[in-house]
């Protein structure tokens, strides 16, 4: 994927350019897109910025795939618009984790009522209990009908007709879903919504692309997606996947451990590595408190690896909801030592 060739500007015409913006009461720089999570966009400085390409990395089941959906919902919820690329997931599967994740939302914005605690167990429906309904048929009833009989199913539903028209789902392909066919996606709901989206990739190693080892294919699909992030001003979240050596035990996962090729590191403008807060936390605050495996269990540690627009080196942390297809947005920086606390710095 190639895009045309830009002339140089002089700073004068950017001065120019940046006057005659400002004049119209309009921000100069890059459009921020909060990522829903305030301990993570307070250090993103705002969140995810145009142009940016972010890689979300980690072993598998840590939640890669939960936190970089939550990012595009958030996005929406917000009133911004988000376009999903998932090769690993069909559309329903999706709408099935929306679905819970706005009954879990309904219940916790409701102050008071006592439905939900600190760990978010609640009687809202779940993604099983909303995949049973949908199964089992409504015997001819409506969808919102057929959502009402859900503990915040009715509330879940009026959420996703509010925004769903600004929240687009791919179902994308190993073998036809190329970085062709990702650009003239994005161009599409960028010029349809009046402003480009957050896009989220799910995959990385999943776009077909041109080359005889994984490094060369790796390296291809990151300077795209680069590429497009810049062409169209919007910020690209990428899944990567790690490679086999570094889900052995007792290690901690880097970004020279996504799979593929150095390029990972340096086409990124961000890089958050997902770790389940039990693998990575220095072993004495296991051993002198048994209690702490459970709890710890619980938890998902978040690690700003590489950050162009703000800090790096943070280590957050973030309760799982992984029944209701999420994460708590109230996070912390963690207070425990973890293991190999060495990070990728530019």
């Amino acid at each position: 994927m190639t895009g045309p060739s830009q002339p140089p500007r002089s700073v004068s015409s950017l001065l120019t350019e940046v006057d005659h913006v400002l004049r119209q009461g309009l921000a100069a720089g890059a459009t921020v897109h909060p990522t829903g999570f305030a301990a993570l966009d307070a250090t993103l400085t705002g969140g995810f910025r145009s142009g940016e390409l972010v890689l979300v990395g980690g072993a598998a089941g840590n939640g890669k795939t939960t936190l970089g959906f939550q990012f595009a919902r958030n996005a929406v919820a917000a009133g911004g618009t988000a376009l999903v690329f998932s090769y690993e997931h069909e559309a329903h599967t999706l709408l099935e984790r929306l679905i819970s994740m706005e009954a879990m939302e309904s219940l916790q914005s409701l102050e008071g009522a006592g439905a939900v605690d600190t760990f978010g167990i609640s009687n809202a429906a779940d993604v099983h209990s909303v995949r049973a309904a949908f199964e089992a048929g409504s015997q001819g009833a409506p969808l919102d009908a057929l959502l009402a009989g859900l503990t915040g199913g009715r509330e879940a539903h009026a959420a996703l007709t509010g925004y769903g028209e600004r929240l687009h789902l791919h179902e994308s392909s190993g073998a036809t879903t190329t970085l062709d066919e990702i650009a003239r996606t994005v161009r599409e709901v960028t010029v349809a919504a009046g402003a480009a989206p957050l896009v989220l990739v799910d995959y990385l190693q999943k776009i077909p692309v041109p080359g005889t080892t994984e490094d060369e294919r790796t390296t291809a699909a990151v300077e795209g997606l680069k590429d497009l992030a810049l062409e169209v001003g919007a910020p690209i979240v990428a899944i990567s996947a790690a490679d086999k050596d570094a889900l052995a035990s007792g290690h901690r996962m880097r970004t020279h451990d996504l799979r593929g090729t150095s390029s990972l590191a340096y086409e990124a403008d961000v890089v958050l590595i997902v770790s389940d807060k039990v693998d990575v936390v220095s072993r004495e605050h296991l051993v002198y408190d048994l209690g702490n495996i459970q709890r710890f269990r619980d938890w998902t540690v978040v690690t700003v690896e590489k950050n162009r627009h703000g800090r790096a080196h943070v280590e957050l942390e973030f309760a799982k909801d992984f029944e209701h297809g999420r994460f708590h947005t109230r996070g912390n920086e963690v207070k425990e030592r973890l293991i190999d606390e060495r990070v990728f710095t530019t």
